[in-house]
Order: C-alpha cells, then sequence, then structure tokens
C-alpha cells in the first residue's frame, strides 16, 4: 500500500537547542515569571527561585517515572502542587500548573532553531501530495505549542498534531501514534514515521506496522531497525518511496 503521510518528531528532528542560552539564564528567567505568577495570585515566597525549581524537578520527575513505566502523560498542574505544598504554598491545581508553564523557557526564546532546510523540506513534501502530521512528547500544548512552531517557521499547517500532553500518552505508547492515524483515517502502512528516538519514533512506530525514518542520532535502543536513514531532513526527498503520495 502506497504512502499517503508523514509524520514528524519536533526536537532534534525539525529543531534543536543550539542556540539556548546559558542555564544561569534559564534559572533567572523562570524565577522571574515564578514570582510574578506568585505576586498575580497574592502569595509570597522568600526564594521564588526555589519555587521554580522545585515545579520543574517534580515535572521532570514525573515524566522520567512515566517513560520508565505506564507511558500515561502525568497530570503536570497536580505534580506542581503538591511539590509546591513541600515549600509551604497552598496553591490549587490550576494556578501550580499555571506557574509550572510559566517557568518553561520555550521556543525561540529558550534557544529553539529549526534546522535550515526543515521548512523547504516540510512543504517540498507536500507539494509531492503527502499530508503531514506532528507526533511529539511535550509537558505542555496549546498556544504555547503552536506560538513555539510559528516562532521557529514550522507553523505549516499541519494535518494533524498528536502532542503527548493533550492526547494523554508519552511516545512509544501506541495511542499517540492510533490518535494521529485515526485523525488523518489512515491505515499504519499508509504512514512514515521521522524521528531522532529509536526507542519513540522507530520502535513506537514500527509495533503499529509504520515504516519510520531515522534522524541518525546517539542510539537510545538495541535491536530495533529503522527503515530509513538519514542524516540531514532533504535527504528524505532522495528516498524513492517519497517520490509522490499514492
Amino acid at each position: 500500500m502506497a504512502l499517503r503521510a508523514i509524520l514528524f518528531d519536533i526536537g532534534d528532528t525539525l529543531w534543536d537547542s543550539r542556540n539556548a542560552p546559558p542555564g544561569a539564564e534559564f534559572r533567572r528567567l523562570a524565577a522571574e515569571r515564578a514570582a510574578q505568577a506568585l505576586r498575580e495570585y497574592g502569595v509570597h515566597h522568600a526564594d521564588p527561585d526555589a519555587v521554580a525549581r522545585r515545579a520543574w524537578d517534580a515535572m521532570e520527575a514525573a515524566m522520567r517515572q512515566a517513560r520508565a513505566t505506564d507511558l500515561i502523560e502525568p497530570d503536570y498542574g497536580s505534580v506542581a502542587m503538591l511539590a509546591l505544598a513541600e515549600l509551604g504554598l497552598d496553591l490549587t491545581r490550576e494556578r501550580a500548573g499555571h506557574l509550572l508553564e510559566a517557568t518553561y523557557i520555550s521556543g525561540i526564546e529558550g534557544g529553539k532553531a529549526p534546522f535550515p532546510d526543515a521548512s523547504e523540506t516540510l512543504l517540498k513534501l507536500r507539494g509531492r501530495g503527502f499530508r503531514l502530521g506532528v507526533i511529539t512528547n511535550r509537558a505542555f500544548g496549546g498556544e504555547r505549542f503552536r506560538s513555539d512552531l510559528r516562532e521557529a517557521g514550522l507553523d505549516i499547517g499541519w494535518d494533524v498534531e498528536a502532542v503527548s500532553v493533550e492526547v494523554g500518552y508519552l511516545k512509544p505508547h501506541p495511542v499517540i501514534f492510533r490518535y494521529a492515524l485515526e485523525a488523518l483515517h489512515l491505515r499504519p502502512e499508509e504512514a512514515l514515521m521521522v524521528g531522532n528516538s529509536l526507542a519513540e519514533d522507530v520502535a513506537g512506530a514500527q509495533q503499529l506496522g509504520m515504516l519510520a525514518a531515522w534522524r541518525r542520532s546517539a542510539p537510545d535502543a538495541e535491536s530495533v531497525t529503522p527503515d530509513f536513514v538519514f542524516d540531514e531532513l532533504h535527504e528524505l526527498l532522495d528516498i524513492p518511496l517519497l517520490a509522490a503520495a499514492g
């Protein structure tokens, strides 16, 4: 069966963090925004840097645990609420989640930069008739995610956006891949997954019967063999199977 869609991971596949500011600048901005959020709530804490770090550390720990176990995306508002309670802050789940997102320095501000050939390659693939989608693990979706794509020049009018925090499951769980396929009304064999992770992108797609193209990087899994391997995005255009959509 011919391919009709190409689904992309985002981080280290379409963009990377080569322009990221120093860690100290991340921490300064996060503390500043945590302090601003607390002021909005009429709550005081003597160390906003500790507030930001505690919420962020709890989020990362919850995500690591999920990736090592059931792959169900954590409820980060609840995670942050419990973590901040340990610092004496009595916040609702919604306020704790808002504070956590406020401290997330993302997109261009966080140093994300699209690979030079990303936009052109995507548009050429679309010109060949392929439907294009995103399957990505992210703790924040919604407007934050879409604005990051716009700022990076990657807001191409995706045919589907499967964001883990919105779907409720992290790659390589089959649910997030099925979500994208069902939104496109496609069978697994009609779609190709493109990503830099053997464990999440390649193995996750192949377990459903999808083809997978791996952007060569440090291997994060053993005994996983991608269907295609490439180093630069424009090399996708030379894969005979991607000459045109079926």
